[in-house]
């Protein structure tokens, strides 16, 4: 029963849908005429069952056989001629009138359009050839090719005025032992880089470096730095103590990616996927641009932008509070590089009085 009323909804609302007149057009196009059997008559209007099978061929097979008894298909279409007597009724009464409903069976058209004749007309033009595919594939061959990386975290300890050499290499090897006798919880190696990392960038993260490259492969790492953490066999594992030109480094490795080496044949099927979701939107775009051309669209936005949301200030500001948390989850990290980068562009005489860790 409860899918029946889901169902009449529906047969309610589309009813409401597929009329475009005022009170005295109503039979004419609510409820059109034809040469099926009658099934249902009211209000000098005749329902067939040609005109019921248009309401069948929206429900699911399985909803359907549901039905299909003497008994359960009487009650379906007595529902469903019930739904098209309410909305005859509704519309002589003055639904039409209300803005909301008309909001809702105007946005329902616009749905029903992009789901069907422009859907298919946008499915048409989409060619996507094999040469197309192949040269998504060369523009975007770091996607589907790129080397073997992992995951670490380190400690430095520096080599400064206040710490010789000796000093800095006795200090990494007592941090390393500390560090090999923790328990498994990765808070307990957060402590250690808190009490004893001189990297103030990574120290934030808990040591934390990010995923990176083998140096041969363009990794940002130093290759000292590269090649014994790349050396490391389990993830969870130590190196040795590593001697960089920053200092003594102790390296946890905390994850592993493989390389990855797809061919053409191997993600041709993805490409074409790709290519097509991206030229549906920019086929759409294109059809709405015609309609607008064609029917003189114009939209005022300075006009638009003056309209009251009606949002009180205390859902504004839960909003903006929620945005801002949101953004500094997801701030992404600078590398090196990147910080360099902005150096560079912000302010050229600075550069020389940062220096950046690893």
């Amino acid at each position: 029963m409860k899918m029946i009323v889901i169902f009449l909804t529906a047969v309610l609302f589309f009813s409401l849908v597929s009329c475009r007149m005022g009170s005295n057009d109503v039979g004419s196009v609510l409820f059109p005429k034809d040469n099926g059997k009658v099934i249902a008559e009211f209000d000098g209007v005749q329902i067939t069952d040609r005109y019921l099978n248009t309401y069948l061929e929206q429900l699911n097979p399985y909803l359907k056989s549901r039905y299909n008894t003497p008994e359960k298909k009487e009650e379906l279409f007595s529902k469903i001629v019930e739904g098209e007597l309410l909305a005859r009724y509704a519309i002589r009464q003055g639904a039409l009138e209300d803005p909301a409903l008309l909001s809702k069976i105007k946005s329902t058209i616009a749905r029903y359009h992009s789901g069907t004749k422009m859907k298919i007309e946008i499915e048409e033009s989409l060619n996507i050839t094999e040469e197309d595919m192949r040269k998504y594939y060369e523009e975007n061959s770091d996607t589907y090719n790129q080397p073997e990386k992992i995951k670490a975290s380190h400690i430095l300890i520096k080599v400064d005025e206040n710490r010789s050499r000796n000093e800095a290499k006795q200090l990494a090897q007592k941090v390393l032992r500390k560090a090999r006798n923790l328990d498994k919880d990765p808070r307990s190696f957060n402590m250690l880089v808190t009490k004893y990392s001189d990297d103030e960038g990574s120290k934030r993260r808990g040591g934390d470096l990010g995923f990176f490259e083998r140096t041969e492969d363009g990794g940002k790492m130093v290759k000292e730095f590269s090649d014994a953490a790349f050396a490391i066999k389990e993830v969870g594992d130590f190196s040795d103590i590593v001697e960089t030109e920053n200092g003594f480094h102790i390296i946890k490795l905390t994850g592993k990616r493989d390389a990855i080496n797809r061919s053409f044949d191997d993600v041709k099927r993805n490409i074409e996927q790709t290519l097509a979701g991206e030229r549906r939107r920019s086929a759409y775009e294109d059809a709405i641009e015609r309609m607008k051309k064609e029917m003189g669209y114009k939209f005022y936005a300075e006009r638009a932008v003056e309209i009251d949301l009606g949002i009180s200030d205390d859902v504004q500001g839960a909003s903006d509070r929620f945005d801002r948390q949101n953004q500094r989850k997801q701030a992404p990290r600078l590398d090196k590089e990147q910080i360099e980068k902005m150096i560079k562009q912000q302010a050229p005489n600075l550069k020389d009085a940062v220096k950046s860790e690893e």
